[in-house]
């Protein structure tokens, strides 16, 4: 039996549990986009960001995510109408996690999980990418778009969770919707 794994924003008013994790997550992986560069700036939290411009985030199914307390201060924020839905919390505003409706992913800010755990646990950075948006010259390698192989590392992830329909009741959605249950709110 897996454990469960407890994520929590900065202040410790909103918590969550992983269930099945790590067992049904494919590991850390590290984005340089400028979306996710944007995000973190229009809500002041750029230290959040590596020296290099990236955003570290652990995907994990929406089925497995469940909410132990701070539903209320959860805060559905878009760059622009169409975008993706980013998720922070109105008590401390950290950054919690990125979603889409009705697709198996919901992608953990890595700092939401490094307030409670060990990030040993997860191993390596799997994949780093849009490296064409990075600061400066890491000493890793960063691919410029999003390559096949870094493609590999989440599409046995989503197919399994489109299969096993892991999208289905998502705590971020209203029920049987495409719309947040909150928001979203346009970040300008």
């Amino acid at each position: 039996m897996d454990k469960k794994t407890e994520i929590k924003c900065d202040c410790g008013e909103f918590k969550a549990e992983l269930l099945n994790f790590p067992k049904n997550s494919p590991g850390r992986v590290a984005c340089y986009c400028d979306d996710c560069q944007k995000y973190l700036e229009k809500i002041g939290r750029l230290e959040l960001l590596d020296p290099h411009g990236g955003t570290e985030i652990i995907p994990v199914y929406p089925s497995d995510f469940k909410i132990i307390t701070g539903l209320e201060k959860l805060k559905c924020n878009r760059l622009s109408p169409k975008g993706i839905d980013r998720w922070s919390t109105t008590c401390c505003n950290s950054p919690i996690a990125n979603t889409k409706a009705k697709f198996p992913w919901v992608g953990i800010n890595y700092n939401t999980y490094n307030n409670c755990n060990d990030s040993k646990e997860l191993g390596e950075i799997k994949s780093r990418i849009f490296g064409k948006f990075k600061k400066g010259d890491p000493p890793f390698n960063v691919s410029e778009k999003m390559t096949f192989k870094d493609a590999w590392v989440v599409i046995p992830f989503i197919f399994k969770g489109l299969v096993r329909k892991k999208a289905d009741n998502s705590i971020f959605y209203k029920e049987g919707k495409s719309a947040p249950f909150n928001g979203p709110h346009l970040l300008k």
